[in-house]
């Protein structure tokens, strides 16, 4: 029986050319690949600029550090999501308020978000909201925005799991005052490991590449080594040029799952006419979650909870109940561009006999 990961980079023979290319160059650092694959990244969504940076918590924190936020400030990040945005938060120095989420779906809930601002308008000053859009499915950006207009509170995008999707005919990244993606293994496009912020401020561009990096500098303020290596770069930008077929290929499998595990005693992702889903994961909702995932790797494929944990829980603070029903229910089936048709017939055919 062949055994089927939940997650996988799709690495292909242009890939490795690229790759090997800069290798035999002998200019393995920041240079002039690095700066192809922020002009290409940036005009692919339309914005003024990027700046590739080593991780996307290192892009994360530089977001945070252009915008002002430090010691004394507050930023609103989502609990249901990796712990990445609250790390961040905490390099410099500001408190993490963690947000519940929606009651039917993952992203964070604005009216969660709004009392809040409501409620503490007189204490810390909140400097930033973290809108994380999970799984490749957009968050309904309307009510954010509002938000962020009402109460002059600025928004980061955090698109490490969405790149390429889209809300009402927009790619995410191009709504917030800055954007964040990651590179990692297997995110939606890889470098190994990497990162990329867009804006469409030159003043905040030229603070984020201000503090990329420390050296040859006529001042000793405090800047870090969040550069992003040649090498990287040409495999992001091999991997950029695929990503219209990658895309297509998340989408087709989608739809096949789509298409054959109606009827189920499961809760399939909703579908929206506002969004263009790409479909980094596929999550679905179930009860007993946890022994489903168990028949399914016994049978040679590998499912996991979409988030760890909810951030709440791994730092002890109090229950935020939308965030834990969520955790307890949601499953994320494989779905990657190099995972074959007939792995995603046994897939469907297991997820069938499991459930019916």
């Amino acid at each position: 029986m062949k055994f089927i990961p939940h997650s996988q980079s799709t690495i292909g023979k242009d890939d490795m050319q690229a790759v090997s290319s800069v290798l035999k160059s002998g200019l393995l650092s920041q240079g002039r690949a690095v700066q192809r694959f922020e002009e290409r990244f940036s005009r692919y969504h339309a914005a003024q600029g990027g700046v590739a940076v080593s991780s996307g918590t290192a892009a994360l924190h530089l977001a945070l550090l252009a915008l002002g936020v430090g010691r004394g400030d507050r930023v609103i990040v989502p609990t249901y999501s990796c712990i990445a945005p609250y790390n961040a938060v905490k390099y410099t120095g500001a408190a993490p308020v963690l947000a519940d989420t929606v009651t039917n779906g993952w992203a964070m809930d604005p009216e969660w978000v709004e009392a809040y601002l409501q409620k503490n308008s007189n204490k810390m000053k909140v400097r930033a909201i973290i809108v994380v859009h999970l799984f490749g499915s957009p968050v309904a950006m309307d009510a954010f925005l509002d938000i962020s207009k009402r109460y002059s509170v600025p928004i980061i995008e955090d698109c490490a799991l969405s790149l390429g999707a889209e809300y009402k005919g927009r790619k995410v990244g191009t709504f917030g005052q800055v954007s964040v993606f990651s590179f990692y293994a297997t995110k939606v496009i890889t470098t190994g490991e990497g990162g990329m912020l867009i804006a469409n401020s030159k003043n905040i561009l030229k603070r984020i590449r201000n503090l990329r990096e420390y050296d040859e500098k006529n001042d000793a303020g405090l800047r870090f080594n969040y550069k992003m290596t040649d090498i990287q770069a040409a495999l992001g930008i091999s991997q950029l040029r695929q990503l219209p077929g990658f895309i297509r290929r998340r989408r087709r499998i989608a739809k096949n799952y789509l298409k054959h595990l109606q009827d189920l005693p499961l809760a399939l992702p909703e579908q929206s006419g506002h969004s263009k889903d790409m479909y980094y994961r596929f999550v679905v909702r179930m009860k007993g979650s946890a022994g489903f995932m168990r028949t399914m790797e016994r049978n040679g494929i590998v499912c996991r909870r979409p988030v760890f944990l909810p951030v709440h829980r791994i730092v002890k603070q109090r229950r935020l109940p939308n965030a834990e029903t969520l955790w307890e229910e949601a499953v994320s089936l494989p779905i990657y561009p190099s995972l074959k048709d007939d792995a995603v017939t046994r897939i469907t055919g297991c997820v069938k006999n499991i459930l019916q």
